[in-house]
């Protein structure tokens, strides 16, 4: 019974709260003479998104107690006069909320957005202090095996421009073993294009040929 008139007190506190003046209001003087009395702005709507569903079942249990109090209450106008008003107060309530506009009308869903592209890796060449030492580790080998197993290991997924191919090319005598360095490499070069620049590496024709199908290769 006391939750049943602690709800009933809160109901009629709303009603009552809702009727008054908005808080935070300052009295105003009149105006000069000749001059019409200022209109105050229009009270801000305090919007609140809730659960009709939860909202309307928790009604009918308040309901539910209102009319429990009503049959246990005696026949004094007193008490069946608040009773009565919490009723119309909660009536007035379910209305409201029956009329109320979905969430939807009042809050558009916005658009899906499309998904940004996948960011493409940046791949620059191998730089030149990284270069260096591999150059340099190059030229220590004597035998062309460990001088192709050091540019092999050192390369890893690092990338190479035709120039840096031509440095590494002249660390190998035979065009056989240059072929293969460059043959080696280029999954590597970034610019491919500028392949002509190892043709003075050559000294035959047909190693040149061999040269230009092994850059033309994908």
């Amino acid at each position: 019974m006391k939750a049943l008139a602690i709800a009933v007190a809160i109901l009629t506190a709303s009603a009552a709260l809702a009727q008054s003046a908005p808080q935070g209001a300052e009295l105003r003087r009149p105006p000069p003479p000749g001059r019409p009395m200022p209109q105050p702005p229009p009270p801000a709507r305090n919007l609140a998104v809730v659960d009709r569903a939860e909202m309307n079942a928790r009604m009918e249990r308040l309901e539910k107690l209102l009319e429990e109090a009503e049959q246990r209450t005696d026949h004094r106008g007193d008490g069946r006069n608040k009773l009565r008003r919490a009723q119309e107060t909660l009536d007035s309530l379910q209305q409201l909320l029956a009329e109320a506009p979905s969430a939807g009308s009042v809050y558009p869903t916005p658009a899906p957005q499309p998904l940004p592209p996948p960011t493409v890796p940046v791949v620059r060449p191998m730089p030149d202090g990284h270069f260096k030492r591999v150059n340099e580790a190059v030229a220590k080998e004597t035998f062309v095996e460990d001088k192709m197993r050091v540019l092999t290991l050192a390369a890893g997924d690092n990338y190479f421009l035709i120039s840096q191919v031509g440095q590494l090319m002249t660390h190998f005598s035979f065009s056989q073993d240059k072929l293969t360095v460059v043959r080696s490499l280029k999954p590597r070069i970034l610019d491919p294009e500028n392949g002509y620049q190892l043709y003075s590496a050559f000294s035959f024709s047909s190693d040149k040929k061999r040269l230009q199908e092994i850059l033309a290769q994908r």
